[in-house]
């Protein structure tokens, strides 16, 4: 049987679990090969007050290059945090040179959270990712990178089924067909994911107690097992759901230990939990 293949265009932090830190193992354990292409290596993650990093762009086409000669392909292309705003282009230009027909594309267009963009990033950053995710098969914006996306104010107030609904649906208009929000508010000190399908016009949601434990990287973690759900041949509302689970067993177990939050949520011993994970 082949093992299904990766292009990660991610980020690497040396220290802390985010990134390509959580994309790897994760896929791994799913039984998915990872091919890493860094946008950019850092000493650590953004939780930290002292930190240095190398803007990787100058080598990635060059890379890329090689790749074409090589004639490499691969099953999903899966883009997260970038660099910067131009990176965007190279990210597109990996996207024309390695899709192949049935290529899935998923982008997390991460950029944003809490109503704010990263401090890294200008707002150029916002229609250049518009521009990707008119490439993607599959996008996974939280709840303020989906507002950035549709030029929606950001605001604190729990939106109805059908306004959510209307969402989807608008970023579904913008390219991709299948649409994931989370971190929707939601009451009771809950939080909410959203799945949208456009092929098939179907719609889920799904409510969890809100755990409390800020970290860094519980995107990067969500959309790694989504990918590899989806590679599993799961639909969409299937692979969500199994992805709630196992966030959700992952990140309880974290606070539970009681560790620093900087050092984001601890994959490694949750890792076994991925490989049951089937199509039914």
């Amino acid at each position: 049987m082949k093992t299904p293949r990766v292009l990660a265009i991610h980020d690497m932090c040396a220290f802390g679990r985010c990134s390509l830190t959580a994309v790897l193992p994760v896929l791994s354990a799913m039984g998915i090969q990872v091919c890493p292409f860094p946008t950019a290596i850092y000493s650590n993650n953004l939780t930290y007050d002292n930190i240095d990093f190398y803007d990787f762009s100058p080598h990635m086409r060059h890379f890329m290059d090689i790749w074409q000669k090589n004639g490499y392909q691969y099953d999903a292309i899966y883009s997260g945090f970038l660099a910067n705003a131009e990176q965007i282009s190279i990210v597109e230009d990996a996207i024309s040179r390695f899709a192949k027909k049935d290529t899935t594309i998923i982008v997390d267009p991460a950029m944003a959270d809490n109503g704010n963009l990263y401090p890294v990033f200008k707002p150029a950053i916002i229609d250049a990712m518009r521009h990707l995710i008119s490439k993607a098969t599959v996008i996974t914006p939280n709840y303020t990178e989906a507002c950035l996306l549709l030029n929606i104010p950001y605001t604190d107030e729990i939106p109805t089924t059908k306004k959510i609904t209307t969402w989807c649906q608008k970023l579904s208009a913008l390219g991709p067909s299948k649409i994931v929000i989370t971190s929707v508010p939601a009451s009771n000190n809950e939080i909410k994911n959203i799945s949208y399908d456009s092929m098939t016009a179907s719609f889920d949601e799904y409510t969890i107690s809100r755990i409390p434990f800020n970290t860094c990287g519980t995107g990067d973690l969500f959309t790694s097992v989504l990918t590899g759900c989806l590679l599993k041949d799961l639909s969409l509302h299937d692979a969500v759901s199994k992805v709630i689970s196992f966030m959700n067993y992952c990140i309880n177990y974290t606070y539970q230990s009681g560790s620093d939050p900087r050092e984001g949520v601890q994959i490694e011993p949750c890792l076994l939990h991925l490989q049951n994970i089937e199509k039914k």
